[in-house]
Order: structure tokens, then C-alpha cells, then sequence
């Protein structure tokens, strides 16, 4: 009783894997993101998903107290927040701003994540001790969504190591600062900032407690000793997890992280160089067998786009399993089975691909190349790690593989979709989709931006260069004395949050 006492003020979740860093700007884990933005480091804006046409997603003031798009779109200026302090006392100024950009934008940094979204800026120059200025190659109104994700650091403490490194100081603006950190896998705590700008936030130290048995943590949990475990414990032991949706002392918090599993279509060569054939796959896939394959921790979807989703915006609905519509498209794509073997051919070619999948066991992949088989497809599955699938996507070597999309609501989606982009593995073109795409550039209001989002999920449907599959929907399992909880982009807002006595 005296632990349980001794944690009143403080709010602990079960770690169940130790962090790469806790310097969010160079190559961040999952682990590092829960642990570091919005409490230890901040960004000039934090984005607001959007809910609907009437509240669209948008950006709230954050380091930045103000911002302005000028020059036609061309550059941006950002006035800073008055009277803030980092953690070691220091004042923020525009410089820390400056080398914070210029460091997310430098390939030494290691920062990938941030710079393809920071390729647009030319320049940041300062205006003045407390407002920068950013110059563009070209209008660009997804900068501001990378903005919303880029750590603010104090340069005369990171100017000579900007990608930390173990037993580094780790020193931002945020709510809370670092108390401690235990090298040898245990604890990560967090205790308030009592000279934070902002808000005070209600909960005394966040504590990421490590341990490896996801039992025992769930055990804990029941016992009071942990606040918080996310969705993976439900992943790994759902019986046991279940039933406490209803109990007194538990709720289930649903967390929907920006994620999703899809199907890569080679678009550059016969037969998914055929819309019919692409969508006839879509058609073809039974997603609620794959919910059920993933124990109803995941949802059927219709694309990237749904309020909170990659792309933040109205959601596509799920294409409906259709077998006998999809042997029609493919019967007009001229893939028929003319002898009546099972399998289908077009001028004495089979419906041969070549499939890349990971060496790990997946239930879901596995039922999605069954319903493939069924419908004549001949399937050469090329097994192998991630590393080399990638080199295998990346060349073009394939048909059809299996690819995973994490990232943050409301990312640009331009590198999967737009002719020739980076992350457009199938090779996929179409000048309307551009068209749309260019256009978000372009888009720095939330309503526009929310009706081109709808534009763009009508064309993904319409012309299927991707064949969505599911997106994660886990739960975590939150302790009931836990007040004010709230979820963005997967994950728990941790300064709002309160405790019971």
C-alpha cells in the first residue's frame, strides 16, 4: 500500500520496449514519439485532426504564437511565444528555431522522417529575436503539417551533437523534462516543468516503466501498480483482455493510430496496368476475414483517408467483397478461365505474379493470397526479409506485395500516389490524381483541403493503385482513477490528462 500511495501523483504506463533515443529529431522509435513530443520537446504548431466537413483538421498555436502565409505561398513567417524557458534555464530565441529547421533539413542529421517534408524550404532565415522566416522553392501547404512534428532544441546545447547519442542531455520547452532514465532497461521518468510557458499540466511525473512479460504487466495493471498499457498486451493476450472492457476499474481506449496494410500493384506492366484487373483485386478480398484473422484489433477500409487517418479526411467506405464482380472486370480485362482448369489466361498467358512476402508467419496475408488462388490467379511467392523485399520494390521486381504505412494523421500523401514519387512502389500515374495532389499544395485552409482529400479517396477508389486491406485498431487497457483522457494520432495527449484522488 505504501508504493500505491507514493504513485498518487503519478501516472505510469507499461514499456515494453526500450526506446532508440530520447531525442525525437534523428531516426525516432514509436517509443521515442510517446515518450518526448508534447512532454519534454514541443514543435511551433500542433495539428488538430479533423472530425468533419464543419471541423476539418487545422493547426493550433504551439512555440509559434502566430504565422503567416506570404508571397503568394512562398514564404512563411512564424512570431515565437514570449517567455519561454528550455529546461536548463535558457531562453528559446529564433536561432534555436533556425538551427532546429536547419538541422531536420541536413542529411547528416539523420532526421529522414522530417526532411523529404522539408525539401520545399529554401531558407530559414531569422526576423528579429523572436520570428523567423521561412523561404520556398514552390507553395507548399503540407510544410506546415511537418512543422507541427519538429522538435524545438536549444542550439548551444545540441549545435555540436544534433543527433544526441546515448547518455546525451535531453532538454526541450515542453510540460514536462526528464528526471530520470535507467540505461539498463528499466524506468524512463518524467517529472513537470515548473517554469513550462504554458499550461501546467495536472499530473505530477509520468513514469514508462519496463518490463518484458506482457502478463505480468497486465497483472500490474490489475493491481494498481501501472495506469496505462497500450494495445499490444490486448494483442497478445485478447482473452484475457477482453473482459475488461466492462470492469470497474478498467476502460478500454480505443487508439487508431495513422496505419494501414495495402496491396502494391505493379502498374507498369500487364495485368495491372489494367484498372479493371487492379480493382477486380479489390473486390476480390474479404476484409472482414481479415478482421477476424486479426481478432477484431483492426478494421476493414477503403483507402488512406479517414478522419485521424493518413490522409485526414471524409472516409471512403470499404469496397465490398464481390467475387462475381470481380471475375467480371477480369473477364473484360480478358483474364478468363477457357479451359476450365481454375486458372486464368489472356492469348495463352497465365494470370501468373509474382508475389513479394516477409519471411514472418501473417494469418492476414496468407488468407489474401488464398482468395487470390480461388480466383485463378497463379501465384509465385518470393519469401524474404524486409530489408530485401524493399530492394525488390524499390527495382520494380514485382506483381503484388504486401507493404505497412505508419506515420502521423494528416501526412501528405504524395509520396505514394503522385507520377514518379518516391514511396509510389507500383509505379502508378494518372493526371487527375496529380492534378489533386498539386492541389494540396496549394490548399492551406482546412475546409479546402478537407473537400480535396474527398476528391482524391472518390479517385483512389475509381482507379486502384493500391488495394487497401485493414488499419490497426487497437484498444489499451487504462485505469479508471485516470481523468481528461483524449486520443491524437494514436496515442494518449499525456499533459492533459488528471488524476483522481
Amino acid at each position: 500500500m505504501t508504493a500505491l500511495a507514493a504513485r498518487g501523483d503519478t501516472f505510469t504506463i507499461w514499456l515494453d520496449a526500450d526506446p532508440r533515443t530520447l531525442l525525437p529529431l534523428t531516426d525516432p522509435s514509436e517509443w521515442t514519439a510517446r515518450m518526448t513530443l508534447g512532454t519534454v520537446f514541443e514543435t511551433l504548431l500542433v495539428y488538430r485532426p479533423g472530425e468533419s466537413a464543419s471541423a476539418p483538421g487545422g493547426y493550433e498555436a504551439a512555440l509559434a504564437k502566430h504565422w503567416r502565409v506570404l508571397d503568394g505561398g512562398r514564404s512563411l513567417a512564424l512570431d515565437l511565444q514570449p517567455d519561454v524557458k528550455f529546461h536548463d534555464g535558457s531562453s528559446l530565441s529564433a536561432v534555436d528555431v533556425q538551427f532546429s529547421l536547419d538541422a531536420a533539413r541536413s542529411a547528416r542529421t539523420g532526421a529522414d522522417h522530417l526532411r523529404v517534408g522539408l525539401a520545399s524550404v529554401s531558407s530559414v532565415e531569422l526576423a528579429g529575436s523572436r520570428g523567423v522566416r521561412l523561404y520556398l522553392h514552390r507553395p507548399d501547404a503540407n510544410l506546415l503539417r511537418v512543422l507541427a512534428e519538429v522538435p524545438i532544441l536549444p542550439a548551444k546545447v545540441y549545435e555540436k551533437r544534433p543527433r544526441g547519442g546515448a547518455g546525451g542531455p535531453v532538454i526541450g520547452t515542453g510540460p514536462y523534462k526528464l528526471e530520470s532514465a535507467d540505461a539498463g532497461g528499466g524506468s524512463i521518468a518524467l517529472e513537470r516543468f515548473d517554469a513550462y510557458w504554458g499550461r501546467k499540466p495536472a499530473v505530477a511525473r509520468i513514469v514508462f516503466h519496463r518490463e518484458s512479460d506482457a502478463a505480468r504487466a497486465l497483472g500490474m495493471l490489475r493491481g494498481g501498480e501501472i495506469d496505462f498499457i497500450p494495445a499490444l498486451v490486448a494483442a497478445h493476450y485478447p482473452t484475457e483482455a477482453q473482459p475488461l472492457r466492462g470492469g470497474a476499474e478498467l476502460s478500454p481506449v480505443r487508439l487508431r493510430p495513422a496505419a494501414f496494410r495495402y496491396l502494391v500493384l505493379n502498374t507498369r506492366k500487364a495485368p495491372f496496368d489494367d484498372p479493371q484487373a487492379r480493382c477486380a483485386v479489390s473486390r476480390l478480398v474479404d476484409r472482414s476475414l481479415l478482421v477476424a484473422k486479426r481478432r477484431g484489433l483492426a478494421r476493414a477500409i477503403g483507402g488512406p483517408i479517414w478522419p485521424g487517418g493518413p490522409g485526414d479526411g471524409p472516409e471512403t467506405a470499404p469496397p465490398a467483397h464481390d467475387e462475381a464482380a470481380a471475375a467480371r472486370l477480369l473477364d473484360a480485362a480478358g483474364w478468363r478461365d477457357e479451359d476450365g482448369d481454375g486458372a486464368r489466361s489472356r492469348a495463352n498467358r497465365r494470370l501468373l505474379l509474382t508475389v513479394l512476402v516477409s519471411d514472418r508467419p501473417d494469418d492476414e496475408r496468407d488468407a489474401v493470397l488464398e482468395q487470390l488462388r480461388s480466383a485463378g490467379f497463379v501465384l509465385d511467392t518470393r519469401e524474404g526479409s524486409l530489408s530485401v523485399l524493399d530492394n525488390r520494390l524499390r527495382d520494380g521486381r514485382f506483381d503484388l506485395a504486401f507493404v505497412e504505412w505508419r506515420g502521423v494523421a494528416g501526412s501528405d500523401l504524395s509520396p505514394l500516389f503522385s507520377s514518379g514519387a518516391a514511396k509510389n512502389f507500383g509505379g502508378f500515374s494518372d493526371p487527375r490524381v496529380d492534378a489533386v495532389l498539386a492541389g494540396l499544395r496549394d490548399a492551406w485552409d482546412p475546409a479546402a483541403r478537407w473537400s480535396a482529400m474527398q476528391q482524391l479517396g472518390s479517385l483512389l477508389a475509381d482507379t486502384c493503385p493500391i488495394v487497401p486491406l485493414t488499419a490497426p485498431d487497437p484498444y489499451g487497457l487504462l485505469s479508471h482513477r485516470v481523468r481528461n483522457a483524449s486520443v491524437r494520432s494514436g496515442w494518449l495527449v499525456l499533459p492533459a490528462l488528471s488524476l483522481a484522488p
